[in-house]
C-alpha cells in the first residue's frame, strides 16, 4: 500500500464514510472512493463492507488499524509541523540588525510582521555588521540586516532597498528656504559636524566627500552609530550626516531639520543569510515588509499615509 492509500484508509476509519473522509482530506468523495478501490486492489483483500452509505471495517482492516496506530500519530505530528513551518511558528525567527535599521526601520516593519504571524516568535538584536556576519556563520541568527556590503563566501547579501544620505541639524539651524536645497561639502565650512567613525562604511564615504571641501568643518565629536549622531543633534551640538531611515523616523521630528546631501552615493540595505540555510518564510515576509516600508517606496508611502 502506498502512503496515499494509508491516508485514505485512516480517514475512513476515523469518519466512517467516504464523504466524511473527503471533507477531512479536502478532496472530492469520488476521489476517495477511487483511491479506496486502488488500496484494496493493492492489498489484495477488502478493507470495508458497504452498508447503507456507511463503510464498515473488515477484520483485516481492524488488524491493520492496530499496526498503523503509531504511524497515524507520526503523520499528525508531520502535519502540525508543516502547518507550523508555513506560519513561521516552529522556532523563533532570530534577526540581528545594525543600529540605524534596528531603531529606525524595524519598529513599523515588525508591527506588520506580528500581524502577519500572530503565533510566531521573533528574537531581535542590535549588532554591527561584523558581529552579524559571525552570528550567521555560527547559526546564531537566520537573518542579518545591514547597510554595509558583505563579501564572505558563505554569506548571501540580498539588496532590499536604498537609503539616501541626509544632513540633519537642530531646529532653526537653517532658514526654511534652504531646506529643499542639497547641502554641499563647502556649506559645512566652519560648521560643527558630528562625524561618523571613518572605519564605518558611511564614514569612509563622507571622509572622501569632505576631502574636496575648500574649508573643512569643525569636528570635535565622532560616533559609531547614526542614532547616536541624531541624539547629539537633538541636543543642539551640531550637524550630522545620517541615512534617510534615521533622519525620517519618527515621521514628525520638530526638534531637527533635514536637508538632502549633494552627493551621488546612496546606502544599500542588505538582507544577509547563510548560504546553506535559506531563510524561512517568516524571514522572507519580514524582508518584503522592509522593502515596502522603505522611504520613497510607493508601498511605504501608502502605509504611512
Amino acid at each position: 500500500m502506498r502512503l496515499r492509500h494509508i491516508e485514505i484508509f485512516s480517514a475512513i476509519m476515523l469518519t466512517g464514510s467516504a464523504n466524511g473522509a473527503a471533507k477531512l482530506l479536502h478532496i472530492s468523495q469520488p476521489a476517495v472512493s477511487k483511491m479506496l478501490q486502488h488500496a484494496e486492489q493493492s492489498a489484495g483483500f477488502a478493507l470495508f463492507l458497504r452498508s447503507k452509505g456507511k463503510l464498515l471495517p473488515t477484520p483485516e482492516a481492524l488488524r491493520l488499524r492496530e499496526e498503523l496506530g503509531p504511524f497515524d500519530e507520526q503523520l499528525k505530528r508531520i502535519r502540525r509541523l508543516v502547518t507550523s513551518l508555513a506560519h513561521g511558528a516552529d522556532r523563533p525567527l532570530r534577526v540581528a540588525a545594525t543600529p540605524a535599521l534596528a531603531h529606525h526601520a524595524l519598529p513599523q516593519v515588525m508591527a506588520r510582521w506580528c500581524r502577519a504571524f500572530p503565533q510566531s516568535k521573533c528574537e531581535l538584536s542590535v549588532a554591527h555588521t561584523r558581529e552579524i556576519e559571525h552570528a550567521l556563520l555560527f547559526d546564531e541568527i537566520e537573518l542579518g540586516l545591514t547597510m554595509r556590503p558583505v563579501s564572505h563566501p558563505n554569506l548571501v547579501a540580498t539588496p532590499v532597498c536604498e537609503s539616501t544620505l541626509c544632513a540633519i541639524a537642530p531646529a532653526g539651524w537653517w532658514t526654511d528656504d534652504l531646506l529643499d536645497q542639497p547641502l554641499t561639502a563647502d556649506d559645512l565650512a566652519g560648521q560643527p559636524l558630528i562625524t561618523i567613525d571613518p572605519d564605518d562604511y558611511l564614514g569612509s564615504i563622507l571622509s572622501a566627500w569632505l576631502a574636496d571641501a575648500a574649508e573643512p568643518p569643525v569636528s570635535n565629536l565622532s560616533v559609531q552609530t547614526y542614532p547616536l549622531g541624531k541624539s547629539l543633534v537633538q541636543q543642539r551640538i551640531g550637524i550630522a550626516i545620517v541615512d534617510s531611515f534615521t533622519a525620517n523616523y519618527p515621521e514628525h521630528h520638530p526638534d531637527i531639520q533635514i536637508r538632502p546631501l549633494a552627493i551621488d552615493e546612496t546606502l544599500q540595505v542588505y538582507a544577509v543569510t547563510e548560504h546553506s540555510r535559506p531563510p524561512p518564510q517568516s524571514a522572507e515576509r519580514l524582508i518584503q515588509f522592509l522593502r515596502d516600508d522603505a522611504p520613497g517606496s510607493s508601498a511605504g508611502e501608502s502605509s504611512r499615509g
